[in-house]
């Protein structure tokens, strides 16, 4: 039984990135077209542009920025989850999705938003695991300034091993004592009856689930569920910004993950999905208003700079020669002159 309550549920988006200024005014976007009250992004040790440009949309109101610096052979991950569950946003906020810059969740319930999927009613569950739909490089060779959710349309079918894992909605995650990747850990409490249960977005209680013995970041193939909603993972992206990620340590294990077995994994191009395309006129709008900040358009052509500068620099090519960086850069310049003058 749910019990109707009379305030509105505040609902907040985290991510953590390090140099992944390109994409940083779609993903608010979208997460800000799915009603999203707060996006909290923490970031570490950048490089690029992408700190100037978080702290201007942290000036204008669109969003909250924090810093963290992990310790020698610590996991960026573990140190921004430890940053994001002190922050007040996290404290005080009731649902809170914690995703990467590469991740797009959709709604297949309700109006498309947050507030339409989850309702406004006291939950009787503590969370949501919404599976990944994987998408591959869907034939993209090289990066360009484009929008990843119109770029990749094609994806891993559904019961397959790229799908397996899940991101959570969690209700009150204040309550934990550790933030997860993929879900919380220890839970101050008795566990296993509802309200404290997690369940697939299917409905499905899981009831192997449990936040200090038993905590679960994927499900079998064949209980992957999209029935009410999905995680759009652009986790390969075209054929160039996977190979700029080999051999990287990731952040979450400072593991070399990004292996050719990795790509042959996740590159899953079995099947069309354009249900992100339903959203790209809201997502436009609200990507003209970050658009439309002064100096938000030369940042963020600064960040594809760099991004591009980097790419060109790991393979050992002159990123002058690049038309590329060219572009980016002289965008950048333009629009400076444009403001000073």
């Amino acid at each position: 039984m749910k019990i109707r309550m009379e305030q509105t549920k505040k609902h907040l988006v985290v991510a953590a990135m390090r140099n992944e200024g390109p994409f940083i005014l779609e993903w608010v976007a979208w997460y800000k077209m799915l009603g999203f009250d707060d996006v909290l992004v923490v970031t570490n040790d950048c490089t690029d542009h992408s700190e100037a440009l978080l702290k201007l949309l942290q000036d204008e109101g669109w969003l909250s920025h924090a810093a963290h610096s992990p310790k020698p052979g610590q996991p960026p991950k573990k140190s921004a989850h430890m940053t994001a569950l002190a922050h007040p946003l996290v404290q005080a906020c009731d649902w809170m999705f914690l995703c990467d810059i590469d991740e797009f969740l959709v709604f297949h319930q309700g109006d498309g938003t947050v507030q339409g999927f989850l309702g406004n009613d006291e939950p009787d569950i503590a969370g949501i695991a919404i599976h990944w739909k994987c998408f591959g490089s869907s034939g993209q060779k090289t990066w360009a300034d484009s929008w990843v959710h119109q770029t990749y349309q094609r994806a891993a079918a559904t019961h397959t091993t790229a799908n397996t894992f899940f991101k959570s909605l969690v209700y009150k995650p204040a309550r934990y004592q550790k933030l997860g990747a993929h879900s919380p850990r220890q839970f101050p409490g008795q566990w296993g009856e509802k309200p404290n249960v997690w369940v697939d977005c299917a409905g499905r209680i899981m009831g192997n689930f449990h936040p200090n013995t038993n905590p679960k970041q994927m499900t079998r193939p064949d209980l992957v569920t999209h029935a009410n909603a999905q995680v759009n993972h652009y986790i390969i992206r075209a054929d160039e910004c996977f190979e700029f990620k080999r051999g990287r340590p990731s952040a979450s294990a400072l593991k070399d993950r990004y292996s050719d077995d990795f790509r042959t994994k996740y590159d899953g191009n079995d099947e069309t999905d354009d249900i992100a395309l339903a959203f790209s006129e809201d997502v436009a709008d609200i990507y003209a208003e970050l658009a439309a900040i002064p100096g938000v358009m030369r940042l963020h052509h600064l960040c594809c700079a760099d991004f591009v500068q980097a790419m060109c620099l790991k393979r050992g090519d002159d990123p002058h020669e690049d038309a590329r960086y060219r572009h980016h850069m002289a965008a950048a310049e333009r629009l400076e002159n444009e403001r000073s003058g």
